[in-house]
């Protein structure tokens, strides 16, 4: 008799485990402004961050990675709903035409106007699902520690799905939303954040909750504050300008607080069964020496490939094999249905993706996800210059596919076109011979357009007719 209830019994537990759904911790961290060519493992010589290359070669670098806007708050956006810019709305970190009178007066056409909830600041909507909501669905415990920037008061990260949410700018002296007791007297934004995120991976660990930690940093984004140490260690080693010293030492600053949560992960015991995702939210800005975006052409706040590629790593012992390369296409939207697939949590209702699950990459399924369409809306307009009646930034929609990345240019009906795969730096503007794939993938755009249900342009009533 006691036999058969071993027997018993040992079969209920086997069918319950069996049954139970893998959950596994998510860390998830975002560099900020941090370029294509900013680090070691993409190419740069003169970077060091030996964590964050170490931690490619423990899993899957992506090469040909891209965030959804060339400017942080609506690749933000992008990331936490899977969904492109004409769905969250949030299509500018700021509106700069308004603000200038020239630009104003030669845009023939308004852009979209910013989500702004209960007719206040720009941010995302209460309404929508965020990768933290979905998740906490699940039973997962969620924490964001740094830089937010999709809304505040009651647009805050406290109410956006997490669990325990500190909003923190700059890096010296910086800000706290909520204001913290526990600041050290001079103490650096990114030491707090990891001691704040390590700390809450410990209290999951010892209450056997799975759990997800977004520590989106705001290094390495101007203003350009390193540590003293680290800036006189690369003013000594090389004879850069001050800024490019500062940028590197910011990326080292970087790296030294990501190699502090990576030591705790496997510290904690939870190295196998932890998810971790590293990126960056947009391409790097300006630098005179242009090192961190090169040999891509742009930057941040256009959306020339160095504007928009950025570094993306991913481990996870259990299913990702070690130093990986992936050149397939992937896009921000596709983290939110990746961490879905990793952590098997359904999708919420009524909340529509854009991006699609990178899991059969990773895990080595497929090589390439097929028919893949990568698109960008960026309406930023500033800075008109009279001399060139050009504008630094204008309204453009983007769409790559198979290769070949074409520009529309909304306020003067053109296109531009590059083929990626033989011309990859966009040297070469082939527009002109080839109007079949203008049209090919024009009608591709168009038909994105409608599916987002994308604004069309209005007509700008502050418009100044040229005199000819």
């Amino acid at each position: 008799m006691k036999s058969v209830f071993n027997i018993v019994l040992f079969l209920f537990v086997s069918l319950h485990c069996f049954g139970q759904k893998e959950r596994p911790n998510v860390v998830f961290i975002l560099a900020d402004d941090l370029g294509i060519n900013a680090l070691g493992c993409y190419g740069n010589q003169f970077v060091e961050a030996p964590a964050i290359d170490q931690l490619a070669k423990e899993g899957v670098r992506f090469t040909n990675a891209y965030s959804n806007d060339p400017t942080c708050a609506p690749s933000r956006a992008s990331i936490m709903t899977g969904q492109y810019v004409p769905r969250h709305k949030i299509y500018r970190v700021s509106d700069r035409h308004k603000k200038e009178q020239k630009t104003l007066q030669h845009m023939q056409f308004l852009p979209p106007e910013n989500n702004k909830p209960n007719g206040k600041g720009v941010g995302l909507s209460l309404d929508k699902v965020l990768i933290p909501e979905a998740l906490k669905e699940n039973g997962y415990a969620t924490a964001g520690f740094g830089k937010w920037h999709l809304g505040t008061k009651e647009l805050s990260m406290q109410n956006q799905g997490f669990n325990e949410a500190i909003e923190t700018k700059k890096h010296y002296n910086f800000t706290q939303f909520p204001t913290q007791t526990d600041v050290l007297e001079n103490e650096y934004n990114a030491d707090y954040t990891t001691k704040k995120g390590i700390a809450f991976m410990e209290k999951q660990v010892n209450n056997n909750t799975p759990f997800f930690l977004f520590l989106p940093y705001y290094l390495v984004h101007k203003p350009l504050e390193p540590k003293p140490e680290t800036y006189a260690h690369f003013k000594e080693k090389y004879n850069f300008d001050e800024e490019t010293t500062k940028v590197l030492a910011m990326i080292k600053n970087l790296d030294e607080s990501v190699a502090k949560v990576l030591s705790s992960i496997k510290e904690l015991g939870i190295e196998d069964n932890t998810l971790i995702i590293f990126a960056s939210d947009n391409g790097h800005y300006k630098t005179n020496h242009e090192m961190f975006t090169q040999p891509y052409r742009g930057y941040k706040g256009n959306t020339l490939e160095g504007g928009i590629r950025v570094p993306y790593i991913m481990k996870f012992a259990k299913k990702i094999k070690e130093n990986q390369v992936s050149t397939s296409p992937i896009i921000h939207v596709d983290i939110y249905p990746t961490i879905l697939s990793f952590t098997n949590t359904n999708l919420p209702k009524n909340h529509e993706l854009d991006g699609v699950s990178l899991l059969p990459i990773i895990t080595g399924k497929k090589e390439f996800l097929a028919d893949r369409k990568l698109i960008w809306q960026y309406t930023n307009y500033a800075r008109y210059n009279a001399k060139n009646n050009t504008f630094k930034t204008e309204w453009v929609n983007v769409i790559q596919y198979k290769g070949y990345k074409m520009t529309e240019y909304v306020e003067s009906n053109t296109y531009t076109l590059f083929d990626l795969t033989t011309d990859p730096y966009e040297q070469h503007e082939i527009s002109s011979i080839s109007p079949k794939k203008i049209k090919e993938l024009s009608a591709l755009l168009q038909k994105w357009k409608k599916d987002t249900n994308a604004e069309i342009p209005r007509v700008n009533p502050a418009y100044l007719t040229p005199i000819h």
